[in-house]
């Protein structure tokens, strides 16, 4: 009897495992179940995914979630592809959806968790072999570098012009810098890494107010250009990540409130916002309350974004039949026409 043939295809964190046929009966059993089975042999926790289970029932015998030490994994199956993506628990968190749904996670991770996925890796595709054929596609492991890789982006693109060699970024907007000036094609940049820490590179125009930023002959990262100055930060050594500090000290000051620890929460208001009163943003659109940093929406007042009056009403009145700013004694100010 032949092997199996798979195809293997390996990006950043994660692992995909396809096959021709969607309608073979035995990839759930041998591949998919068989995958599970090998990562509880090496001491992996495996269990159902619980948002999957009270959303999408059906689905849920087709979704797992693993952990194994600081390492965390999804695995899913779908028509003719078995996928595995991992994560870890000690980088610091920038998505407040979770880690498990950040990009690069392969570059946020220590160095002791990519030898810890290095293993693994090597450990599922070794395991595969077992039993079926391979053709491994690592895009991680491509040769092309940092400039290579911008020029094949570029001649892949429907958007590029030929006169100018990139897309065309029609408005100023589009290369705003943080600081406030234009950016032009290949100009020198600095920007915050996901430490926090400046980093310095190349600009290359990518699309809409997306840059390629090259920081070295073969690393690439695409960044806003609302992230990106164009003169060097005066203090190198200051880490620039007070969004993020922000975020982590407001969800400690929701859980001191929570555990009505009061005085540790008037020691984090203060830090926070100093003697100003905290407002909050209410979306009449969607029945709840900005979350924290304006990302996404709640409808716990505690669990909800804390902000100032300046920027409360700032952002009420960017689009003010929708919004409202709820003040410290819990009142609903409105800035449309219609509450004039």
């Amino acid at each position: 009897m032949s092997k199996r043939k798979l195809d293997i295809n390996i990006h950043d964190s994660h692992i995909g495992i396809w096959q021709d046929d969607p309608n073979d009966p035995t990839f759930r059993e041998e591949v998919y179940s068989g995958l599970i089975r090998q990562l509880r042999g090496r001491g992996w926790s495996v269990k159902e995914d619980p948002q999957v289970r009270k959303h999408y029932s059906c689905l849920s015998p087709g979704h797992r979630l693993a952990a194994k030490g600081t390492l965390r994994a999804k695995i899913e199956l779908s028509g003719r592809v078995t996928k595995i993506e991992f994560w870890c628990t000690t980088y610091p968190l920038d998505n407040p959806n979770g880690r498990r749904y950040d990009f690069d996670k392969l570059q946020r991770m220590t160095y002791l968790d990519q030898k810890r996925w290095e293993l693994e890796k090597r450990r599922i595709l070794t395991w595969l072999l077992s039993f079926a054929s391979l053709e491994i596609k690592d895009k991680n492991l491509s040769k092309l570098s940092a400039d290579q890789l911008i020029q094949k982006d570029y001649a892949e693109s429907c958007h590029t012009k030929p006169d100018l060699g990139h897309a065309d970024w029609h408005a100023d907007y589009n290369r705003t810098s943080k600081d406030g000036e234009l950016l032009s094609q290949g100009q020198t940049v600095w920007f915050a890494g996901h430490d926090g820490r400046i980093r310095r590179g190349q600009a290359f125009y990518n699309l809409n107010s997306m840059w390629w930023v090259k920081i070295s002959p073969n690393e690439r990262t695409n960044k806003s250009c609302r992230e990106l100055f164009t003169k060097q930060p005066a203090n190198l050594r200051t880490k620039l990540n007070e969004r993020r500090r922000r975020g982590v000290l407001e969800r400690l000051l929701s859980r001191a409130v929570q555990a009505s620890d009061f005085r540790r929460a008037e020691q984090l208001q203060g830090i926070l916002f100093g003697d100003e009163q905290v407002y909050r943003i209410w979306s009449r659109k969607d029945d709840a309350y900005y979350a924290v940093n304006s990302c996404g929406y709640c409808s716990d007042a505690n669990r909800a974004g804390r902000y100032t009056r300046a920027e409360a009403e700032k952002e009420v009145q960017r689009v003010p039949h929708i919004l409202s700013m709820v003040c410290p004694d819990g009142k609903h100010v409105r800035f449309d026409q219609d509450a004039a």
